[in-house]
Formats: C-alpha cells, structure tokens, sequence
C-alpha cells in the first residue's frame, strides 16, 4: 500500500467507530436510515423470492445472499460451488463462517468466483421490486454518509455493511484487518475506489462462526436485545474464539433501623467460553466462576427483607446469600436449520434452565447496582442450578425452550458442586420483535426446592420485558419483570420413610399426625433502568414490591427451623444510585466508584419489627473487564 492511499484512508478512519462484518458486533445505534434499509430489505427479499420462482436464484449459503440479486439479477452460486468454480464474495464470507448449505462441499475448498462468472445462465424477467430496493437503499447509504458511519472502499458502496448500518471497510482496509465480501467482490471485480492498494492486500475480514444466536445470551440460554452492550475481552487460539467476562464489586453496605446492619464484602464472577465450529454447527463451551464464598463472610450479606436458603443450617432472614464457585459448567451446540430457523441443545452439571428472565447480576438493567433483587427466588433464583439439559428452537424472533433440571436450590457449602437427578421441569417462550426489545414468558415445576421444606413442590410462573436504546454517548437498559411462585399443597406424615433420608430429604417441620400442609401463592414486580449518558456517568433505580413470609417476624436461629412459614405480608422497595468510570492505567479494565441509597416500606404487621422506612446505602468500587478501546483516558 503507497504511503499516499495509507494517508487518505487513516485520515477518515479516525471518523469511524470500529465494526466487525460476518458474524461481527453491528453498530445498533439509532441511524436515520432505519426506514430505508427496512423498505430496502423488505423489497429485496421479495425480489428474491421472485427470481427464485423462476428458477434464477439458488444461493449457497443460509441466509442465502444479497449481493448476487443486487448485481446480477440472479445466483447460481449453488451450482458453481458443487461444480468447484466458487461463489460471490457474500456466499465465501458465509461459508468461511459456516453457513454453507449444500451438502458434500468442504467449506474449505470453497473459493471467491470472479463477478462476470457469477450470474445464472437460467434467464428470468427482472422484478420491479430489485429497482425499489436499489433506490431505497441508495438513499440509505447517502444518509449513513451523512452521519459519518459509512466509509466503503469500493465504487457506489457496498450494500451488505450498509444492511448494517455501518461500514468500517476502509479503515479496516487500511488497517490491514481485513473487508466485507461484498468488498472483497468488489476489489476482485475491479471496483476499488483506493489508489494504490494491492490487490494482494485486500483480504477477508476474519469471521465469528460461533455468532449466530442472534440476540445476547446473558446466562444459559436467557436472551437479551441484540442492542445490549456486551463488555469482554476476545482472543483467537486456532479454531476457537474465546470470550471472558468479569465484574467484581467492593462494596461497603449499612443499614438502619432495629433490623439493620452493616458489612464489607464483594459480589463477583467471571465468565470464560469458547464458540468453535464443529460439524455442521456451532459449538459453545462455558463456564462461570464466582470468589463470593470467600468474598461474602459468614454465608451471608445483609438485605432487609430478604430471605431463602441458609447460613449454618438456619434460615436466612434479611439476608443475602453468595453465589457458589461453580456458577456454570455448560456446553451449548446450535445447528441452523434454515434460513430463519435454529436449534439448540445446552445442558452441564450446572447451569440455568429455561425458566425466567436472564439473572439480575447479567440484566443490562442492573448492570452497576451491586446487590441483589428482593424478588430474586420468585423470579430468576434458578440460574444456577444442577444437572441442566435444555433443548430450543428459533424461528425469525421467536424462541421456544424447554428444560429439565435438579429442583433443590444449592446448598450453603457454596465451593462443591451439588449433584442430584432431573426431577423438575421448565418451558420458556421468548420474543424479539426489534434488536432493542426482547420479552420472555416462562412456566417450570420446581419439585424439592427448599432444604427446609425438602417435600413442597413449586409452580413458577415469570414474564419480563426488555429494552435496550443505545445512544451516542451510552445507552439506556430497562426491564419490567413479574415472578409468581405458588408453593403446592403436600401431605406430611409423620416418621418420614427411609427412603427420603437416603435420598438427603430431611424434613424440618416434624409431625406427630399425617398432615396437609396448605399451598402458598407469592407474587413479585420489579422495575428497573440504568441509563449510561456522556461515556463514563451512569444513574439507576430499582422498584420492586414482592410477597413475604412470616420468617420476616423473627431473628435467625435454630427455632425458625420449626416455623411453618406462610404468605404473610408484601414490602416495597425504592433504589437510586449513581456512578462515575475513572480513568486507569490497563485499557483492559473499566474501573467505576459509586454509591446507592434504598427506602423500603414496611408494612403494619412489620412495622414494629423493622421500623416504618428503614433505609439501606452502599458505597462500593466496580471492576469491569472490557475492550482496550472502551477504556477511558
């Protein structure tokens, strides 16, 4: 490349945010283009569908291109690449990434056909709606030009970065990282608009084979909107793409009231997966560690109002458990079936079944507040549990699961890893209408859930909305999230068979006479909204009013053990924080310092016990892995 084209092209790239291109990260922010591109698309697929029904248009590759209707009016590349001549540069692109779709071709011997090859020898009348969607899609890229998001480098533009709303080609060019297919055609068709660039310089932009699920999967096969922001370092060994995530938070917490307390401690976790391709799919492999056992003294971090599991063998009251230290050791394998169509198998000896919205420690939503919800064991408590096996299938924007998993919550002695049969199922429907709107509704039977109800069975019924709007400086995530648990009714009978007691089943609440002990129904709501403004300031609020038991009445000890535990009351909750990320030495590592201050509402039947609206405050300091390009100055 001449010191001349290296000038021009860096000139510009320093204009651009970097993109990825198949399989890559796209820019989701908001363009005025969006009505363009959607008439564009809309109008081409038509065209397409048209063409094909005359016999003109057989793709390779699933999505199957656009590049050849927009040039040629045509696709053959099916034929050509079983006849060994190879295929447009959008088909290449898509069988280096693994959706090649025609059976007993080696992806490998796949090659880039010259564009005057490419064309069907079939002729076919052309459709009035390919001239719509080249008109629309012009005034498209006119517009991302406008907005500084389009910087293409070859003649008239590529369209398949413009269909992203972004193209880095030329810095990426000029970077040495590599181009689009549409481009790499382009430049092997004659059309590149550099001086002085080789043609030998002109390579594809490596691809992410492992990133065809679409929207974000936050934990297990939860899914956020595509538009979510997803913070981590990436790195190449091979054949594997290698992911790693990390947040940890020092957190000072007090408070008030005759109930409240105060405490250092630290919630974390880090994540590591590894997306590869194997056979005709997409292999992932993942695994989620937390230091909380360690970094939460005592079994237990103080929440008013909080209960579930235990501390030394005693109910926790106002109390948040830690996370254990094996949080996820799972595997996921995805196959396209189609062109809108996918399906999925995860499972491990821990991981999260279909059942519920993604977990408040992983919800763009919570991302900065550094405690956990209220709401947490109607809602989401089931994003670790054991011996998980899942399989889904997606359609365009809907997806559809089911589950079967270990129903016991994990036990207190958080470093092991708890085993236990599938006895408990879950069903899940999710919908992504929009890259920014995911809505999920989940139904699962969670039989011997409690240790200190060994024998309740649980209906678990969850519904959450979410929004992601990503921003020129930030972006703002929201989520409304409803959780009900309606705790069956179950007989006990006094002196429980052997068989419970060899099976680890240790009933609590002892019985002289068989007795039918009645069903509970516990509702949960929850709101809450972090916004990101002017790259380093973030403000959040969380809302929830939630059912609770009587457990609330007492003090943690061994008699609570004896209560029969009951639907007793509903408390409200109401959190504002703010957080500023300051500047640090490692590009790799996003530091921020904040603080948050919860109001609850007690009601009159614990009012007396809690006082009428004690409050709760954390200071605290986050660590976040992120891209060397997101850290600040």
């Amino acid at each position: 490349m001449s010191r001349r084209a290296l000038r021009v092209v860096c000139s510009f790239s320093l204009l651009l945010p970097l993109a990825a291109h198949e399989g890559g990260h796209k820019n989701l922010k908001p363009t005025k283009a969006s009505r363009d591109l959607a008439l564009s698309r809309r109008k081409l697929g038509a065209a397409k569908k048209n063409i094909a029904g005359q016999g003109a248009y057989q793709c390779c590759v699933k999505p199957s291109c656009d590049l050849c209707a927009r040039v040629n009016g045509s696709c053959a590349c099916a034929a050509n690449v079983v006849k060994g001549l190879g295929a447009c540069g959008e088909c290449y692109a898509g069988w280096l990434a693994g959706r090649g779709a025609v059976k007993g071709v080696d992806r490998k011997t796949v090659t880039l056909l010259p564009a005057e090859k490419q064309a069907s020898p079939v002729r076919c009348e052309m459709p009035g709606e390919l001239r719509e969607a080249a008109d629309a899609l012009l005034r498209a890229k006119r517009t991302l030009v406008e907005e500084k998001r389009f910087f293409c480098c070859i003649r008239g533009g590529c369209g398949q970065c413009a269909h992203e709303a972004d193209c880095p080609c030329g810095a990426d060019l000029a970077a040495g990282r590599g181009v689009c297919g549409d481009c790499m055609d382009g430049w092997r068709s004659g059309r590149g608009s550099f001086i002085g660039i080789p043609l030998s310089d002109v390579t594809l932009a490596p691809v992410d084979a492992h990133a065809v699920m679409g929207p974000a999967a936050p934990s297990g096969t939860s899914q956020a909107p595509a538009a979510a922001p997803m913070d981590m370092l990436a790195k190449r060994l091979g054949a594997w793409k290698l992911m790693l995530h990390g947040v940890l938070f020092a957190v000072y917490s007090d408070q008030t009231g005759p109930r409240g307390r105060d405490k250092i401690f630290s919630t974390n976790w880090l994540m590591l997966s590894g997306s590869r391709r194997l056979g005709p799919g997409t292999l992932t492999l993942r695994s989620m560690l937390s230091l909380e056992p360690a970094t939460v003294t005592k079994r237990r971090y103080p929440l008013l109002f909080q209960g579930g599991e235990t501390a030394f063998g005693v109910p926790i009251i106002s109390g948040q458990h830690p996370h254990d230290f094996f949080m996820e050791l799972a595997a996921n394998y995805q196959l396209r079936l189609g062109e809108r169509t996918s399906f999925h198998v995860y499972g491990g000896p821990r991981g999260e079944p279909a059942l519920g919205p993604p977990a408040y420690p992983h919800r763009p939503s919570a991302s900065e507040n550094p405690v956990a919800t209220l709401s947490h064991h109607f809602q989401d408590s089931t994003h670790i549990a054991s011996n998980v096996v899942t399989a889904g299938i997606t359609y365009g924007p809907v997806t559809g699961e089911v589950s079967g998993f270990h129903g016991r919550e994990p036990g207190e002695h958080r470093w092991r890893l708890d085993t236990g049969g599938i006895d408990s199922l879950a069903a899940r429907l999710t919908v992504n209408p929009t890259p920014r709107w995911t809505a999920q509704f989940s139904l699962g039977r969670i039989n011997n859930r409690e240790a200190t109800h060994p024998l309740r069975d649980s209906l678990r019924q969850t519904a959450s909305v979410m929004y992601i709007r990503p921003m020129a400086a930030g972006h703002w995530a929201t989520s409304l999230v409803w959780g009900r648990n309606h705790d069956l009714t179950y007989t006990q009978l006094p002196g429980p068979p052997p068989t419970l007691f060899a099976a680890g089943i240790r009933p609590q609440h002892v019985v002289v006479v068989p007795t039918r002990i009645p069903g509970q129904i516990y509702n949960s709501f929850l709101a809450e909204s972090t916004l990101l403004f002017r790259k380093r300031n973030w403000i959040w609020t969380r809302i929830e009013s939630t059912d609770k038991d009587s457990l609330l009445l007492f003090e943690e000890a061994p008699f609570v053990l004896l209560v029969d535990e009951q639907r007793f009351t509903r408390v409200q909750a109401f959190t504002a924080g703010y957080e500023r990320d300051l500047p640090f030495p490692a590009s790799w590592l996003n530091v921020g310092a904040g603080g948050q201050i919860t109001v609850f509402r007690a009601p009159d039947n614990l009012a007396p016990v809690y006082g009428r609206h004690p409050v709760g405050a954390q200071l605290f300091l986050r660590l976040r892995l992120v891209e060397p390009r997101k850290s600040l100055p």
